[in-house]
């Protein structure tokens, strides 16, 4: 259903630029602002990740300063596990709104999933008697209560 509605909308809007085509030059024939946005927040509501990104990343060229953008570039590169590039995209939303807390906590969960990362290899990397696999093992249960906890504590409300 979600990629029903992202496709109709694209075949809209090709179709649409198709005829504008023809009666204005080339280079007057890109999608509008307004198109794009519609374009890029219906594949964030339908979580086509990789649409997200591009559309989103459109918007910062004409945009840089737009913390939404750079914030939902974030979460669709966190949904595709890319975490590295999410961390990149929220410092940009929090260079630009640092007061933002749906970023700060958003980085906040990656930074975690890649300290988890770290601490697993560590432990692959170490023998069960190493006090450096004992110690990873340690930190990636405390993480994973953590997690626990604040899945716990948004049930009760």
């Amino acid at each position: 259903m979600r990629y029903f509605k992202l496709s109709t909308l694209l075949f809209i809007l090709l179709a649409a630029a198709c005829n504008v085509k023809n009666t204005m030059p080339a280079s007057e024939t890109k999608i509008d602002e307004s198109a794009l946005k519609k374009i890029a927040a219906t594949s964030y509501n339908n979580e086509a990740w990789k649409d997200v990104i591009q559309y989103y990343k459109q918007l910062t060229e004409k945009f840089p300063n737009d913390a939404e953008s750079w914030y939902r570039i974030g979460n669709a590169y966190t949904q595709l596990n890319q975490t590295r590039f999410a961390l990149g995209a929220y410092q940009k939303a929090l260079a630009i709104d640092s007061s933002n807390n749906k970023i700060l906590h958003n980085m906040g969960v990656v930074q975690l999933q890649e300290s988890t990362r770290t601490f697993l290899d560590l432990k692959k990397q170490t023998q069960p008697n190493d006090p450096l696999h004992i110690r990873a093992q340690l930190v990636i249960n405390a993480i994973a209560n953590l997690f626990y906890k604040e899945f716990e504590i948004e049930m009760e409300n």
